[in-house]
């Protein structure tokens, strides 16, 4: 796909690398049926990511994989934090002595009187689900720590995400160019006239189009390499002409088809997400690096003008423009559901209503009825606060800042893998 794949594949894998390889064609395949959103998505989802520890777990046994203790004490706290948010799941849809989840929040047991034992999840079935997921997807956590272990590994990751947004930017902008309109192999009923690929919700289309568009943007960052600066304006003339001639080309013609379905998609904060974050990750780049301002500012320009004035006029920005324009506070529903998800939150401040309840709930707090609630927040950190209690979310905030903390100081770091590692989150 490009010259920085073309020269990993030439390097030898370690003994874990049936674990690694699989986990590359999960980052491919899970998005294709529908993003794995239906009940048997998420248990395949599940089934797969603990196979996946199961079988680095007995390598690691055996002697074919293996986990530095220096590497363990990087990732020992964050992954505590994820397994805590998901037994604290397992705990809400346990049954306890009444009076005990009485002693801890009373409004669960006035919803529920006369009996002996509860739970503190008011939908305990869905919860048992969404424990299982989050262990699912807290062992794929631990299982690319443990395989992403050099930098060859992480351009391999960042490739395989560039394939999948790649196939996906192009498939659903081919739906919507061509007047098919299909989505995973059958007739869509939902977003019609905008780009999905094979989700069903076009800003899920557009936040996956982010997390790979990112992963792209990496890749080519990697590739910078800081040079003397050229000696008169011919030389200037001739080193940007080179990076923008260059065969990074292909991996920017890549970019580009996921600019194009990102337009397409028509989705508001999908299209606001990716241009403040290349906007805000460009400054960060520039200012922590020394060496490479002039090829890296001429990089990142290149991104916003082509993207934004000649792709974006083509396929349909203005369209996109428009719909911003006209959007209102007082029109969005999502935000009329804000004075009843703040109730809902402090109702259940402490110990949530239960992983995976909102949709049964939410209804007790929104006037507009069953028919009419929501199924979901359309605000995660609101939607986490509320099913999972205040306190279990501070533990994901938590992990999140850290997260971002870990970034800021791998960002400062002279290897341009690392840089285009962190250039994505």
């Amino acid at each position: 796909m490009s010259p920085i794949l073309s020269a990993i594949t030439k390097q030898p894998l370690s003994g874990d690398r049936p674990v690694f390889g699989t986990l590359l064609v999960l980052l491919v395949c899970a998005p294709l049926p529908f993003a794995l959103a239906r009940d048997w998505g998420e248990a395949l989802l599940t089934g797969v990511a603990l196979t996946l520890l199961t079988g680095w777990c007995l390598l690691a046994l055996f002697g074919r994989a293996h986990l530095s203790e220096r590497r363990f004490r990087q990732v020992r706290w964050p992954l505590a934090a994820l397994l805590v948010v998901q037994c604290w799941a397992v705990a809400q849809a346990i049954p306890w002595p009444v009076h005990w989840v009485s002693a801890i929040d009373p409004d669960l047991v006035r919803m529920r009187p006369n009996v002996l034992t509860t739970t503190l999840s008011l939908d305990a079935y869905h919860t048992i689900r969404q424990a299982l997921l989050g262990f699912g997807l807290t062992a794929l956590f631990f299982v690319s720590f443990a395989t992403v272990d050099t930098p060859r590994r992480g351009q391999w990751v960042l490739g395989a995400l560039l394939l999948s947004g790649t196939l996906q930017a192009a498939y659903g902008a081919f739906m919507v160019l061509s007047g098919l309109e299909l989505g995973f192999f059958v007739e869509k009923y939902s977003g019609i006239g905008t780009a999905t690929g094979t989700f069903v919700n076009r800003n899920h289309l557009a936040g996956y189009l982010n997390i790979c568009l990112g992963a792209g943007i990496g890749l080519l960052f990697a590739q910078l390499r800081a040079r003397a600066d050229p000696a008169d304006w011919k030389a200037r003339l001739r080193s940007a002409l080179e990076l923008l001639l260059s065969p990074k080309i292909r991996l920017r013609l890549y970019l580009a088809i996921m600019v194009v379905a990102l337009v397409l998609t028509r989705s508001r904060m999908g299209n606001l997400a990716f241009f403040t974050a290349l906007i805000l990750t460009s400054m960060a780049a520039l200012a922590s690096q020394e060496r490479l301002h002039g090829r890296a500012a001429l990089f990142f320009a290149s991104l916003l003008i082509i993207d934004l004035l000649i792709l974006g006029q083509w396929f349909g920005l203005d369209a996109l423009v428009a719909r911003l324009e006209q959007t209102t506070p007082t029109q969005e529903g999502r935000i009329a559901y804000t004075p009843a998800l703040v109730e809902y939150i402090r109702t259940f401040f402490w110990t949530g209503s239960g992983a995976g309840s909102f949709y049964g709930v939410f209804e007790q707090f929104f006037d507009a009825g069953a028919a009419n609630a929501p199924t979901h927040a359309h605000n995660d950190y609101g939607q986490f606060a509320a099913e999972y209690g205040v306190p279990a979310t501070t533990v994901l905030g938590l992990w999140v800042l850290a997260t971002g903390w870990k970034a800021s100081q791998l960002l400062r770091r002279s290897t341009p893998v690392y840089r285009g590692w962190v250039l994505p989150d």
